[in-house]
């Protein structure tokens, strides 16, 4: 293949991306002949991979570092981070600044400087900080701030540009700072918003008695040039503050996956208070079998929280079409609408049997051992939203034989939004928290959480 241009301008720029996503690509298939060892966090970053400079300001002493070709964005694994050139032996604040239009958020940390003049991040013990291990994002997902509404949270950490600034401080005196942009996954993200007369296919006439035609869902085309058919994933979408489509699509299509989502109310964060008709959700499954830009061998389910029980209906329900399941941190059974005996899913004109009140267990809840691909399920053991989480995963991961995959994920300091994408400073637990439940062990519930969803999308992608 000619090289076209000589490395400056656009076409230059264009080469060298596209070399990077080659070498990505041929790196990624290596790890996959080796057991998928997947650095999900390096999928994310080539997003947002730029030929920069690996530091900020004055290019000798105390500054900080990291790799080159990295652009922090808002949904963030942990990286590289280090202060170089500082002073052997001294104490130094670190402190956290983000300022924008709807308000001021901030985290600190201190760090003792070891006989190199070196503080790593990643791998030195933070003090009077709100995080106690080691974590070069600490500084990052543990900002905090003002409370923000769904649709401006949102819009904060998924669709804006956000500098933080981190200054290093040896008492009132600057010892370095560095600014670091946070570029939303979802600031380039557009979907296409699917009616009911777009699940019809072409050439054929509609039923005779037809209903007002409904918005079904919103579709978010993953699709490239360069990679014209992956895999897709059904969400049913979890209405809970960072764990909603609003955050996690975004992701998803970052590991190469087009995402359906069908939307989702829920009162209490438990119960869901919309109705799925099994029709609807067999005709979504024949669209994408139609899209040229889906691999119908590789559609899997996703919902979390309250969304949770329709994403193992679904499952069990379209076992030959489904080919896996991510779900966590709500009921495993199909609740009845909240105060009512009405099922949140009908077969027609009748609902789906279901249960009051979510319990302790599963007993209701269909066995996964139809699913005929991976099940990836979470859950943190400190959820107050929902506090038989875990016991309901490790009964509903007990309905099938282990296979290539799967994955049983309880964290036993973790809170509820264990399905929030990482780095996001969103629904995590303040220190000290009284029910125990800690922020650093949410974090990294999350990352695992997303790195078994990451590797198993990566896996479809290249197969």
């Amino acid at each position: 293949m000619r090289r076209r241009g000589n490395g400056a301008g656009r076409d230059g720029r264009t080469t060298r991306r596209a070399a990077l996503r080659a070498r990505l690509r041929r790196g990624l298939r290596a790890e996959l002949r080796a057991g998928l060892a997947v650095t999900v966090a390096a999928v994310v970053a080539l997003g947002a991979a730029l030929t920069g400079c690996a530091s900020d300001g004055n290019p000798v002493g105390p500054r900080f570092i990291t790799p080159p070709l990295i652009r922090y964005s808002s949904v963030l694994w942990p990286v590289p981070l280090e202060l170089i050139g500082a002073e052997p032996g001294s104490r130094l604040r670190i402190s956290a600044t983000l300022s924008s239009s709807r308000g001021i958020w901030r985290s600190a940390a201190s760090y003792d400087v070891g006989s190199d003049g070196t503080v790593d991040l990643a791998r030195d013990k933070p003090l009077f900080a709100p995080f106690g291990a080691p974590d070069s994002a600490g500084l990052f997902w543990s900002l905090r701030g003002p409370s923000l509404s769904p649709a401006d949270l949102a819009q904060q950490w998924m669709r804006d540009t956000n500098a933080v600034t981190l200054t290093a401080s040896d008492g009132d005196r600057v010892v370095a700072r560095r600014t670091f942009q946070l570029e939303g996954l979802g600031g380039t993200l557009h979907g296409r918003t699917i009616y009911t007369h777009d699940l019809v296919p072409s050439g054929v006439a509609p039923p005779h008695e037809t209903h007002e035609d409904q918005q079904i869902g919103r579709f978010y085309d993953a699709s490239s040039i360069d990679r014209p058919t992956g895999p897709a994933v059904l969400m049913f979408d979890d209405p809970s503050p960072g764990a909603s489509s609003d955050f996690t699509a975004a992701l998803l299509t970052q590991f190469g996956a087009s995402v359906f989502v069908i939307p989702m109310t829920s009162p209490d964060g438990v119960h869901v208070s919309t109705v799925i008709d099994a029709g609807t959700v067999s005709a979504v499954l024949d669209w994408l079998d139609r899209l040229a830009a889906v691999d119908a061998r590789h559609v899997f389910v996703y919902g979390t929280g309250a969304a949770e029980q329709l994403a193992v209906w679904a499952a069990t329900r379209f076992p030959a079409r489904l080919h896996g399941l991510f779900a966590g941190a709500g009921p495993a059974a199909l609740l009845c609408l909240a105060g009512s005996s009405a099922s949140p899913v009908f077969e027609g004109s009748v609902g789906v049997p279901c249960e009051r009140d979510p319990g302790a267990g599963t007993t209701a809840a269909p066995p996964l051992s139809g699913v005929n691909g991976p099940v990836v399920l979470t859950c943190g053991a400190v959820d107050r939203v929902f506090p038989s989480a875990c016991d309901v995963q490790r009964t509903l991961g007990a309905t099938r034989t282990p296979r290539a995959g799967d994955k049983l994920l309880a964290d036993a300091r973790a809170a509820h939004a264990v399905t929030v994408p990482p780095g996001l400073p969103i629904a995590l637990p303040a220190p000290g928290d009284p029910s125990g439940a800690d922020g650093q062990a949410t974090e990294q519930a999350r990352i695992a959480f997303w790195n078994a969803v990451g590797q198993l999308l990566l896996r479809a992608v290249l197969s």
